[in-house]
């Protein structure tokens, strides 16, 4: 790395850490090529170190003292000389130094026996992707009688009727439920865990302003522990439109979002997004984790899942569930279908019970005003283990009142002991988003649900019912 300190990028995502290291001295040599790199240098010949040192002698005497301690650029220097040849290689190192780092944690953990010779002699043979496999091998191989392979068998009709009668009367069924939407309450029955449910829109109509509106403000409102994975967005990203999010609809205060965005605030904007910091670390829970996938691979969903849910989280966001290109033997709706099956197999309530959001962006088969299932041609075989899917699009104008093909919204009253249907009326200058429940096991699909949009200021409202039948005009 010292000789090649681009290196210093390539492995900035491996988790490399003082117990990575046997030797202080080689941790010590790692960390200040590191922050070298990290300002700047990108030639670490002794003239450049030297001169980064002297312009940190007043921050840092120890910095100075250890390469002094450690024989300074004479001892980096005579490694660089001996690894010239091994160049090309650096991968291979990094996996050995990070093999060797697991086997000592298995050693100090009491999991390797050290008078068994013929295992060590096998593990050290090993690659460290074999090592992987083998203790995930050895591990369920151990519990491999735990419920048969994870099947439990019943007796349907028991004495335990009753018992889920009380049950389900206590409202064990309903998930704790979304924020500010009763609607969506209704047809969802809040967010159940041991399902998953899939948001589908097409690009750039919203479904991160959903996700951050409505689910994460759910855990967060709710102090649920939960992990949120995003492949198209960092984490300053995520967090300036969590803050704006917050101040919009929470703090009940307009932030722009082009403004939040574009810097340079004025007194208002920077005391809002304070404000709204100061909200959400009053309110936060103990874990919500923002797990960015620089590359995305879907692997990588059910590691990290199962690893937090050991540490008790029980909520999963996916923004944007998609193919992750390892499937080259396979069409693009074959290798997500695939995904959606593991996905579901792992968070359902017979495995990890965990409730489980993925945002989907599907291309449309054909241009269609209702939308179920069949708008979305074969990737209908992506949707079919998810409890509940909603499908959603922008109201076209000719479906404001009065017009061609008026939506026709309303919402439900009770009146002298009765509910009945009272007429919405949309704004002609707002923008609408129509969601139709293609699958529900929890309500009804019978009706949709419109939320009035602001895209500039990353706003949800939920505002009506619609009853748009199939058998509506199709037509653009």
């Amino acid at each position: 790395m010292w000789s090649n300190p681009e290196l210093y990028r390539k492995f900035r995502n491996h988790n490399i850490t003082k117990d990575t290291f046997t030797e202080n001295i080689w941790y010590y040599y790692y960390k200040l090529g590191q922050l070298m790199y990290d300002n700047g240098v990108r030639r670490f010949d002794e003239e450049t170190v030297i001169s980064f040192l002297d312009s940190r002698k007043n921050v840092s005497k120890e910095l100075i003292n250890k390469y002094n301690k450690y024989g300074g650029y004479e001892t980096i220097g005579y490694l660089k000389d001996f690894c010239h040849e091994d160049k090309g290689n650096e991968e291979y190192h990094l996996n050995e130094v990070l093999k060797y780092e697991a086997l000592r944690k298995f050693y100090k953990e009491g999991f390797i026996n050290k008078e068994n010779k013929e295992l060590i002699n096998k593990l050290v043979k090993m690659t460290l992707k074999q090592i992987q496999i083998y203790f995930n091998h050895k591990f369920k191989d151990a519990f491999w009688n735990v419920n048969y392979g994870q099947v439990e068998i019943y007796d349907l009709i028991d004495e335990d009727l009753y018992q889920t009668i009380e049950d389900m009367d206590k409202g064990m069924a309903m998930g704790i439920p979304f924020v500010d939407t009763p609607r969506l309450n209704k047809v969802t029955k809040g967010w159940q865990r041991g399902n998953l449910t899939m948001l589908v829109l097409p690009s750039g109509f919203g479904k991160s302003t959903f996700v951050r509106t409505i689910f994460t403000t759910t855990l967060i409102k709710h102090n649920q522990k939960g992990i949120v994975f995003v492949n198209e967005e960092g984490k300053k990203q995520w967090q300036i439109s969590m803050l704006g999010v917050v101040a919009n609809n929470i703090l009940g205060k307009k932030l722009n979002r082009d403004k939040i965005f574009e810097g340079n605030y004025d007194e208002y904007t920077k005391a809002t997004l304070k404000e709204a910091a100061d909200w959400l670390m009053a309110n936060r829970p103990d874990m919500l984790k923002l797990i960015v996938l620089k590359k995305y691979r879907f692997e990588d969903i059910l590691n990290y899942t199962e690893y937090y849910k050991a540490l008790g989280a029980n909520y999963v966001i996916i923004d944007t569930f998609k193919p992750d290109g390892s499937h080259t033997d396979m069409a693009r709706w074959e290798a997500l279908s695939r995904d959606a099956h593991n996905l579901y197999d792992l968070i359902k309530e017979e495995n990890l019970n965990m409730g489980c959001i993925a945002t989907l962006q599907l291309k449309i088969g054909k241009v269609f005003r209702y939308l179920d299932h069949d708008s979305i041609a074969k990737s209908k075989e992506v949707v079919e283990v998810a409890g509940v899917t909603l499908l959603g699009r922008l109201l076209y104008k000719d479906e404001y009142p009065g017009k061609k093909n008026d939506i026709k919204p309303f919402n439900f009253v009770k009146r002298d002991g009765k509910w009945k249907t009272v007429p919405y009326t949309l704004d002609e200058n707002k923008e609408y988003i129509i969601f139709y429940v293609g699958k529900s096991r929890f309500g009804t699909t019978r009706y949709q649900i419109i939320y009035e949009v602001d895209y500039a200021y990353n706003t949800l409202k939920e505002v009506a019912w619609a009853r748009h039948r199939p058998e509506s005009p199709t037509g653009i």
